[in-house]
């Protein structure tokens, strides 16, 4: 079981996400295939980069994306295919703090303002985070093969041009994963568009999943990699790749390749949208199921090893010896060797170096920490410091606000506060409402320790209950049985404000055929009454009182 608090169930996700999320397109369109290469349109090129908020709950949902088209802004009918038949599953568990590059496809010129994303439904797998297997009768997919994304910001391709379209799968909002009255589990996926502030430029920084595949061809100064996705992807190689020849246990060159070969490729890219290597490992025979990236899902500092996730969601123990660097996002250091681990704990995304990965025993060389988070149970708040309590393995830190310090709440980050006062007063609760939070940390080289460079507040999912007191004037009554076994009941506010407003939807059971609507504000006096089933999710505010992040009925059950 990953060693993390069981309440980062609910994490982090990027601003303007409403209950419209769930809706998805019908109707039918052209589409063209970007890849066809028989129009003589001017084109641009286009990368098409998965990402996702991160989750605690589950260590792997692994989907197959079949299909990414893009629309037309002047003309809806109009679709341009800019990925399709893809074989590989995906863990979006994975894609907290790297991109996955689906894609690197040639665009017509246009001006773009949606997309749409399929998956294959009964390719989804899911995997709780203490390695329970959901099985697939319980799992039922809402829309998946036809999910309409609206563009935050147009895509503008013109010819010649380089162009990043980034979409996050926000796993972590309480409507990704419902779990049903009867135990089953409703699938609604919530993707959004996910525009980079310093556009291609910010590609640059921007940390890629390790890329699987075969050797299609060698250049002279790079390489075709045949993805287990279905598509190529160029990779160029300067002075800075460093190979690995799996076969013979030792450093490689680039001269080792060759076609149809087995590769595991880490990538950058460039403001061009080229693609460089930064690691390839290479092998005649399949390569081991090994990745350099995952989360820590738990540290043994006894015996010194580390638990990281794999590509199959499964950790695997990478141990640390005396010579092991480990470092912060490349740049600072951490120390070296089982000292270091002391800095280290479950939640971490890591890249890991092994020194043999064909080895039963894996031997770290490096452990560079991508991205530091702690997340829990928000105590002991005041104007300098706070704590995260983890009640189910008794863990508490204590982290500084670090400069720059700012909080908001979740799905909210452009509406940010720096006012530490006011953070302590919202750290409040009664009974099953214990204020959630979760934190990007920061190294401070002067102390030595973590700071805490931001705090999010987390919806905490309440019980299933039910509404109690009719939608009336702004608010609710919610009524539900708690962890004491004790009935409680909250009064909670719904936003009306448009981009503020909580997702609220219904969840209707026909004869075993699951729906999920939406509900629009207009319609909450209607379908919010008592005594409705439901469930809910709400956030603290600094007045000690409570507000609806997500509402869910359940009608039909």
């Amino acid at each position: 079981m990953r060693l993390t608090p069981r309440s980062l169930t609910l994490l982090a996700l990027p601003a303007g996400l409403t209950a419209l999320a769930l809706l998805t397109a019908c109707g039918g369109s052209s589409s063209t295939s970007a890849s066809s290469g028989t129009s003589t349109t001017p084109t641009g090129t286009a990368s098409i980069i998965l990402t996702d908020a991160p989750s605690d709950q589950w260590s792997a949902v692994d989907v197959v994306v079949t299909k990414i088209t893009l629309v037309n802004k002047a003309d809806h009918t109009k679709e341009v295919v800019a990925f399709q038949g893809s074989t590989a599953k995906i863990n979006l568990v994975d894609l907290d703090s790297v991109g996955e590059l689906l894609a690197t496809a040639q665009i017509p010129e246009g001006t773009y303002d949606a997309v749409r994303v399929s998956i294959d439904p009964s390719s989804v797998t899911l995997v709780k985070s203490d390695g329970t297997v959901i099985p697939s009768s319980q799992v039922k997919v809402v829309g998946g093969t036809n999910v309409w994304v609206p563009l935050s910001s147009d895509l503008v391709v013109t010819q010649g041009s380089s162009n990043a379209l980034q979409l996050d799968f926000d796993l972590s909002h309480p409507l990704f994963l419902v779990q049903l009255p009867d135990g089953s589990w409703v699938m609604n996926l919530q993707i959004h568009h996910k525009p980079n502030a310093n556009g291609m430029m910010g590609m640059a920084q921007m940390m890629f999943r390790a890329r699987k595949g075969t050797v299609a061809s060698v250049g002279t100064s790079s390489f075709v990699l045949h993805t287990d996705s279905g598509n190529d992807l160029t990779v160029n190689v300067d002075n800075g790749a460093k190979f690995i020849d799996v076969d013979a246990h030792a450093a490689g060159s680039f001269a080792g390749l060759a076609a149809g070969k087995n590769a595991l490729v880490t990538l950058r890219m460039q403001a061009d949208g080229s693609l460089w290597a930064v690691r390839v490992w290479y092998s005649t025979t399949a390569l081991p199921q090994w990745t350099p990236e995952g989360h820590v899902y738990g540290v043994d500092r006894t015996n010194n090893w580390i638990a990281v996730s794999t590509d199959t969601g499964a950790p695997r123990r990478i141990y640390v010896d005396s010579d092991t660097a480990f470092t912060f996002r490349t740049a600072l250091s951490l120390g070296t060797g089982p000292a270091a681990l002391a800095d280290i704990w479950g939640g971490f995304k890591v890249q890991v170096e092994v020194k043999d990965p064909l080895q039963a025993q894996l031997h770290a060389a490096s452990v560079n920490v991508q991205r530091a988070v702690d997340g829990g149970r928000i105590t002991a708040a005041d104007t300098s410091s706070f704590t995260y309590t983890n009640p189910f393995f008794g863990l508490s830190r204590t982290y500084a606000y670090a400069n720059g310090f700012d909080w908001w709440y979740l799905g909210l980050p452009g509406t940010t506060y720096a006012d530490t006062g006011a953070f302590a007063a919202a750290v409040t609760g009664a009974g099953d409402v214990r204020v959630q939070g979760l934190s990007d940390l920061t190294w401070n080289t002067t102390t030595s320790a973590w700071d805490a460079a931001n705090a999010i507040f987390l919806p905490v999912p309440l019980p299933i209950g039910a509404i109690s007191t009719s939608y009336n004037g702004g608010q609710l009554g919610f009524t539900f049985t708690n962890s004491s076994a004790a009935t409680q009941t909250l009064t909670v506010g719904l936003n009306t404000t448009t981009g503020l407003q909580p997702a609220v939807v219904e969840v209707h059971n026909q004869a075993g055929v699951i729906t999920v609507t939406p509900l629009d504000a207009s319609t909450w006096s209607a379908k919010l009454v008592a005594p409705t089933p439901a469930k809910v999710a709400v956030v603290p505010k600094p007045d000690g009182t409570f507000a609806a992040y997500a509402v869910a009925i359940f009608t039909g059950f």
